[in-house]
């Protein structure tokens, strides 16, 4: 009996709120409560702590804390704040103070920029070594119960937005030929498999590399820096700003959204509350 009472609780309360007058909204569920935002040196614990429970590639912490001091514009992390209470609009969400509390690190990217080799052959056979900068993801890892909400996509963009504003027209990564979730992910955002390379992992596995073209940012072209004179997480599109809050179903259709909500059991842990009770 206690969930048709609760069902019975938040329609009561949603046709009082209307009666009334007041603001009504819907609490996200907790897995939305997401900041989206640059790591610091002060996640390398728990970017290494998730990198240990998502990946079988693990790192030292020499190697995350040369990462962010060679590249600091490139990591980006998802921190879980679904613990913070909601700030007095109702709207947004305060993030926790490292001082106070550790960051919940559930997601990351590490991104660089790299130069390798490459190889052209002129129509009479000889081949002349050439060298080719591009960006390069290094690691890439969502915790399972934060997967399927469009973080990893996110954290891509971001990372590719990066990019773009440094004049990087390439970026290319390597995984696992058995991952097939991860080349699927990053097929869908225009990643083809360049070349395989053997016994590329530790254990012996084969690696697919893959690459992507990057198009060339309006703030490069026309010979501005934006990325370091202006920081351009800060001063670009509304949606690659940080930090932010990520939003679950952004840039799906009201149709797929619905479709996606409703049959998603967090959907149904959300609340109807009246922004009177705050």
């Amino acid at each position: 009996m206690k969930r048709p009472r609760l069902l019975f609780a938040l329609l009561r309360s949603s046709v009082t709120a209307l009666a009334t007058g007041e603001k009504t909204r819907i609490i996200l569920p907790q897995t939305q409560n997401i900041q989206v935002r640059l790591a610091k040196k002060s996640d390398i614990s728990a970017i290494q702590r998730c990198n240990l429970e998502c990946l079988p590639e693990n790192y030292n912490s020499q190697f995350y804390q040369s990462h962010l001091n060679q590249w600091p514009e490139l990591a980006v992390v998802c921190e879980d704040v679904s613990d913070v209470p909601p700030d007095q609009t109702g709207l947004s969400f305060s993030f926790p103070n490292v001082a106070e509390s550790p960051p919940r690190i559930i997601a990351y990217v590490l991104g660089k920029i790299e130069t390798r080799p490459v190889k052209n052959f002129d129509g009479a056979g000889y081949s002349k070594e050439q060298v080719e900068t591009l960006g390069h993801v290094t690691s890439l890892a969502v915790q399972d119960g934060f997967r399927r909400l469009g973080l990893a996509q996110a954290m891509m963009r971001q990372l590719h937005h990066h990019l773009q504003h440094q004049g990087i027209k390439q970026c290319g990564l390597h995984v696992r030929t058995s991952n097939e979730a991860a080349c699927r992910l990053y097929q869908r955002d225009g990643y083809e498999i360049a070349q395989i390379i053997p016994a590329y992992y530790q254990d012996g596995e084969d690696a697919y590399f893959m690459r992507k073209s990057l198009p060339e940012s309006s703030a490069n072209s026309a010979g501005q820096s934006l990325f370091f004179s202006n920081r351009i997480w800060k001063t670009g599109p509304a949606e690659l700003r940080l930090p932010r809050h990520h939003i679950v179903g952004q840039g799906l259709s009201s149709n797929a959204l619905s479709e996606k909500t409703a049959s998603s059991p967090e959907y149904f842990r959300g609340a109807v509350i009246t922004e009177a009770q705050y």
